[in-house]
């Protein structure tokens, strides 16, 4: 099942996903905080994306998985065993209820392990929230807190106003209540979160964890090396995220302006992957928000088969930051207008069963820097303009890699690249192929130019980066003679 452009809702309908794009201001008035590869040809360097060029240059840039990246996959044990001191900022639910701590008035204190927080009777009306400011928000190893609904279409907000970032050791819950749908989870912590391993934040309506802060542009790291899931619906935003544990959700977006990826596997760019996993049946919606000031870094895989999304232009009613744009096919780079400071990072997104790409209202997927789609399946680019084009310089690992046993598409497979770069097929696809690349014009603008003689080609991505990896002649087993495929 693929959702329609309409927004995604929260439980069964009641909370629409834009309060979530706006939570930090909806639901937090009173707090700032609140207010979210290819190859180059030229000279005698090719290079593919994510490839090493230099052991030191690896360990330097980290060639696609930085050591920005790196940084954040640290995992700190918990000092606290429990959250500490909550007040209660909103509560249109009716009377809460806390099992394993104290409430007096508006306070909430004392929380001891397997502590519980039963909401109110009253149903949720679709844009209201109950809203707890913690110092500081911790769960150790064996213990765990537990929201758990008083009524149906209810959303617990829980945001760490302490100055500390959060480790969760144990399990952060929701549960339902009275009949009703377990509360949708919002987890927030500008300071940062971790889920350690053995450390579970689920709820099976719905979960936000969000370490942004008082702008979309500033914020700390989130780092999963347990398990996330949002069981029909997972939104993560973060200044970065890293971890190899389980993000689970069976509609998952992700929405970041550093680094999403776990790069502990140095060279072998494949297994530095966030993990993502349905959390009932099969599929995962993958939907991608890349918007940072400097090249990202992104590296996914899901368990399963994979519907991605990542155009130009978001659908009508959502209202995600717009996400770093190459130049628009047909368009133009006017004379004397830089490089974008944005241009120059990768993507990689595999599945291990099918990958499709998601036709939206502009029917592209944008990326301004080396993108690889693998699919263990078959690999459905449905008709969506794959649009990568933000230089013509030649710059290495800045090319396109399709791997599948089976490249497919409603109609034609479409590319636009940078000049230089190749668009990489691991088998000939079974859809005719046009390519196009950004070329300087004489007057020093940038357009693009048919480029279905010398683009295409036949490499596949896991293999030469495998040889990479191990030290061997990747050169040597790359294949230079372009492909006409249209």
């Amino acid at each position: 099942m693929v959702v329609s452009d309409a927004p995604p809702v929260l439980g069964k309908g009641s909370v629409v996903r834009k309060k979530l794009s706006n939570c930090r201001e909806t639901l937090h008035q009173g707090a700032r905080f609140l207010c979210i590869a290819g190859l180059a040809v030229m000279a005698s360097v090719s290079a593919f994306a994510d490839a090493p060029q230099t052991p030191v240059l690896t360990a330097d840039v980290g060639s696609g998985d930085t050591l920005v990246g790196r940084s954040a996959v640290t995992v700190a044990p918990s000092a606290a065993g429990m959250p500490g001191t909550a007040i209660v900022i909103s509560n249109p639910y009716g009377d809460l209820v806390v099992i394993g701590g104290t409430l007096v008035g508006n306070v909430i204190s004392d929380l001891q392990p397997n502590a519980q927080i039963q909401l109110g009777l009253v149903s949720g009306s679709g844009s209201d929230s109950l809203v707890l400011h913690f110092q500081g928000f911790d769960i150790g190893a064996g213990n765990s807190l537990t929201m758990r609904s008083g009524a149906p279409n209810q959303v617990a907000v829980l945001y760490n106003a302490g100055n500390s970032a959060s480790t969760i050791a144990g399990l952060l819950r929701a549960e339902g209540g009275n009949g009703a749908l377990p509360p949708y989870l919002y987890l927030a912590n500008p300071i940062g979160i971790t889920v350690a391993p053995g450390g579970s934040v689920a709820s099976a309506t719905g979960l936000t964890v969000d370490t942004l802060g008082a702008t979309d542009f500033e914020g700390e790291a989130l780092v999963n090396e347990g398990v996330v899931d949002g069981g029909g619906y997972l939104r993560l935003h973060a200044a970065r995220i890293g971890g190899g544990g389980a993000f689970r959700a069976d509609v998952a977006h992700v929405s970041t302006f550093g680094n999403a990826n776990n790069p502990v596997h140095g060279a072998y760019f494949l297994a530095n992957s966030l993990q993502f996993h349905p959390s009932g049946g099969t599929l995962v919606e993958l939907t991608l928000n890349h918007y940072g000031a400097a090249p990202q870094f992104l590296n996914f895989m899901v368990n399963g088969d994979a519907y991605v999304l990542m155009p130009s232009q978001w659908p009508p009613a959502w209202s995600e930051l717009p996400n770093n744009l190459p130049v628009p096919l047909g368009g133009t780079r006017p004379p004397g207008v830089p490089q974008p400071s944005y241009g120059g990072g990768s993507l990689i997104v595999q599945a291990t069963s099918s990958l499709t790409l998601r036709n939206n209202n502009s029917n592209d997927f944008v990326f301004p820097g080396a993108i690889v789609l693998k699919a263990s399946g078959a690999l459905n680019l449905n008709d969506v303009l794959v649009n990568q084009g933000w230089t013509a310089e030649g710059r290495a690992f800045q090319g396109v890699f399709f791997e599948s046993p089976n490249i497919i598409s409603s109609g034609l497979i479409r590319v636009a690249t940078n000049n230089l770069n190749w668009v990489n097929f691991s088998a000939f696809p079974n859809a005719p192929v046009r390519t196009w690349q950004l070329v300087p014009m004489p007057d020093g603008s940038l357009q693009y130019v048919t480029a279905d003689m010398v683009a295409p080609h036949l490499n596949t991505y896991s293999v030469v980066t495998e040889v990479a990896a191990s030290g061997g002649c990747w050169i040597c087993i790359v294949n230079t003679e372009p492909v006409d495929m249209y």
